[in-house]
């Protein structure tokens, strides 16, 4: 077991449990390295036949502010470079070859919602509190959530959920097609176990292919758009309002914006 996230199993299911549901599973640059590594894990495991991803009481909060601070304020290389090893964690999540099933209770804000949609099926509670929070904070999308959100909910409810921040519950994001499925909390991870035990039987090499084949199929420019999301992403945790956010977080008071 690690510090942040442990991998157990369940039979042939692999379960990656975030271990800090009481600080809302921060997504920092540990968390992410802890993420990478355990996937491969579980990459590498022949008995391991699906995954499911679970926060527990809280999925994710997104990205650590108070900790990502001391990168920024060295500039914009060092700050793109810490947003590549941010995307480290989404880019392993998406990459990874057997199925993978996230379970969202409470919170998934930013990075920890576009880690959520990384998954090939997402089961939501009704009353988890997802969100495309980097507006609030004068940023701008990034760990992919600009081309998942996309792909799975159409570029109009994409815009309408980046541009406004708006936080909606696990029944609207089933009802707009963020997530497949929407469950009472106290069955969310017993809901995705019962779609991983359904998957888990079948020739792993076949729907190992299938994954592939239908993300080829259907999808294309998931690493552009991470690309594109550092160059400008970079830009605004240096030079926009994300300083003044990160500070107010800090001081824990409302933050000043100056658009500038």
């Amino acid at each position: 077991m690690t510090e942040l996230i442990c991998l157990e199993r369940d039979g042939p299911i692999g379960i990656l449990r975030f271990l800090q549901p009481g600080k809302r599973n921060p997504y920092s640059i540990a968390f992410v390295k802890e993420l990478v590594t355990l996937l491969q894990e579980a990459d590498q495991d022949d008995t391991i036949r699906a995954v499911i991803m679970t926060g527990g009481e809280h999925f994710s909060s997104g990205g650590d502010l108070v900790g990502f601070q001391s990168e920024v304020a060295r500039g914009a290389r060092a700050t793109s470079e810490m947003v590549d090893k941010v995307h480290d964690g989404g880019r392993a999540a998406y990459l990874f070859r057997k199925p993978l099933i996230s379970a969202v209770c409470g919170v998934a804000f930013g990075a920890g919602l576009s880690l959520a949609l990384s998954a090939d099926i997402v089961v939501a509670a009704e009353d988890a509190r997802l969100c495309e929070v980097f507006v609030r904070v004068g940023g701008c999308p990034d760990t992919g959530s600009s081309w998942l959100l996309q792909q799975r909910a159409g570029a109009g409810v994409a815009r309408m959920l980046v541009l406004t921040g708006r936080e909606i519950d696990g029944r609207t994001a089933k009802d707009l097609r963020v997530v497949e499925e929407c469950v009472s909390a106290e069955h969310v991870e017993a809901r995705a176990l019962e779609i991983a035990r359904e998957i888990a039987p079948h020739p792993m090499f076949g729907v190992q292919t299938a994954k592939r084949v239908m993300r080829s199929s259907a999808e294309c420019g998931y690493l552009d758009a991470l690309d594109i999301e550092r160059d400008a992403q970079s830009v605004l945790l240096c030079a926009h309002d994300f300083p003044e956010a990160m500070k107010a977080f800090s001081e824990k008071r409302k933050p000043e914006f100056k658009d500038r």
